[in-house]
């Protein structure tokens, strides 16, 4: 098995430590259910990486998102300036600093447009997907050096090395507030996705639903990439033998290990600190 059963390995660490940070947590009510996430994905993810809740903050004041943010706590500070890992406080985090976004439900349903359906939460992951921030070169060696370079991009892969990485979370899955039954689940979401990504809609990047059910993006069946890449792969939702949440972890794992972030633009932070009118703006450069 790949890397001594990597994936069933974080499925398992992930559900013992959700049950353990889940008892003290009444997931009636939705934010807790967000705490005891973040909690569990600090446990999994490398420290170079940030979680909280809150929202994604553009450099001209747009808002987008309201729950999990993973972004470079290493190199970029939040706008909020809260002490890290207190979780039940929200944080402004700058656009240029996260690598991902993950809307989170305790209970996701498939049909129906209310807050926990799945309409919802695609929505809002396309108002994350839609903020805008100056683009990070595929050949880029970091932020501050910009050389030219020859090359082509692999397929399947975004042109750009810093697209916002965006997926659902959702612990249980059901086609409706009042079905009990999730053997329909699967082709319920399936069919969804399909038609969504037919009328040219802007899809997430993962959804894990339940213990038994990911969906990523796919070329003819095959996983090229973590990454949903409008009009060059599509998204499909794959049974997972108890492994969902390993594969779905695995696939966030990767994009973030591929991406490469940009910066902010400190001169017009200094200058509006100054009360100062930059007059040549490069934020964009």
């Amino acid at each position: 098995m790949s890397y001594a059963n990597f994936c069933e390995n974080i499925s398992t660490k992930f559900e013992s430590s959700f049950s353990e940070i889940s008892a003290e947590y009444n997931f009636d009510l939705g934010d807790e259910f967000e705490i005891a996430l973040c909690k569990t994905l600090r446990i999994l993810l490398p420290e170079k990486y940030g979680v909280c809740r809150g929202f994604l903050v553009t450099h001209d004041g747009e808002k987008a998102g309201d729950d999990i943010i993973i972004y470079d706590q290493d190199r970029m500070p939040t706008i909020r300036m809260l002490e890290s890992g207190q979780f039940y406080q929200k944080q402004e985090v700058p656009v240029e600093a996260v690598y991902a976004y993950i809307e989170a439900k305790h209970t996701l349903y498939i049909n129906g447009n209310g807050g926990q359906s799945l309409l919802k939460a695609l929505s809002q992951i396309e108002r994350v997907k839609s903020l805008t921030r100056p683009f990070t070169e595929s050949m880029e060696i970091d932020p501050y050096t910009k050389v030219q370079a020859t090359g082509k991009n692999q397929d399947y892969w975004p042109e750009i090395r810093n697209p916002i990485y965006a997926g659902i979370f959702a612990r249980n899955v059901k086609l409706n507030d009042t079905s009990k039954d999730e053997s329909m689940c699967f082709e319920g979401l399936d069919s969804c996705l399909s038609t969504r990504g037919h009328c040219g809609k802007m899809q997430p990047d993962f959804i894990i639903a339940g213990k038994n059910i990911v969906c990523l993006p796919c070329v003819e069946g095959q996983v090229e990439s973590p990454f949903y890449v409008k009009e060059v792969t599509g998204f499909s939702a794959i049974k997972s033998n108890q492994k969902a949440v390993g594969v779905g972890l695995s696939s966030l794992s990767w994009a973030i290990d591929w991406m490469k972030l940009g910066k902010i633009y400190w001169p017009s932070i200094i200058a509006s600190g100054l009360d100062l009118h930059l007059e040549n703006n490069e934020y964009s450069n």
